[in-house]
């Protein structure tokens, strides 16, 4: 896979995916961009500190947290690539109850996350997740991958090979009837 798009994602957001064998994120889009971009393609992931803390995980994934600065060097070490499989619209707030033990993140910050920009919809989506057995060096712009944000991409593209995929079978069909059924 060639990777030249780099999605930013918390740290203990891919702790969590480790741990549960799927990936979920959701997204509405960064403070600097009007709304989140689809990629078609497989991306990297370029785990980040930023805006993650004990108050936006929940108690029992606050373990998760590493108590890390995200450092923008113009490199770092491509440990994930991912391609979105599913997307789910979540239009209402009592899906949050619905889907409490499929994430690590705190309700409250999810409420707060679905109100910000009511014009854009919150939308859940799921992961396939291919982990590189040995990291490869990417290398970015400083100035395009800092601020709140989504997407950054790389100064050349990044060729990847020899992946585990971390998707566990069983656990992503749980995950995927249950926002099929919602």
């Amino acid at each position: 896979m060639i990777i030249d798009f780099i999605l930013k994602e918390w740290s203990s957001a891919f702790e969590f995916f480790e741990l549960k064998k799927y990936g979920l994120i959701f997204r509405k889009g960064g403070i600097h961009e009007k709304d989140f971009k689809l990629k078609d393609n497989y991306f990297g992931i370029f785990k980040t500190y930023e805006h993650e803390s004990k108050e936006t995980l929940k108690d029992k994934y606050s373990y998760l947290l590493k108590g890390f600065e995200t450092k923008y060097t113009g490199s770092f070490d491509l440990e994930y690539v991912c391609k979105i499989k599913e997307s789910f619209v979540i239009n209402k707030i009592s899906f949050f109850d619905e889907i409490d033990e499929y994430h690590p993140w705190d309700k409250e910050y999810l409420i707060d996350r679905f109100n910000f920009r009511k014009t854009n919809d919150l939308v859940a989506y799921f992961l396939d997740i291919e982990k590189l057995k040995i990291p490869k060096k990417a290398e970015y712009e400083i100035d395009k991958a800092k601020g709140c944000k989504s997407w950054f991409d790389l100064k050349d593209p990044v060729n990847t090979f020899a992946t585990i995929n971390l998707n566990d079978k069983m656990n992503e069909n749980k995950v995927l009837n249950k926002f099929t059924n919602l």
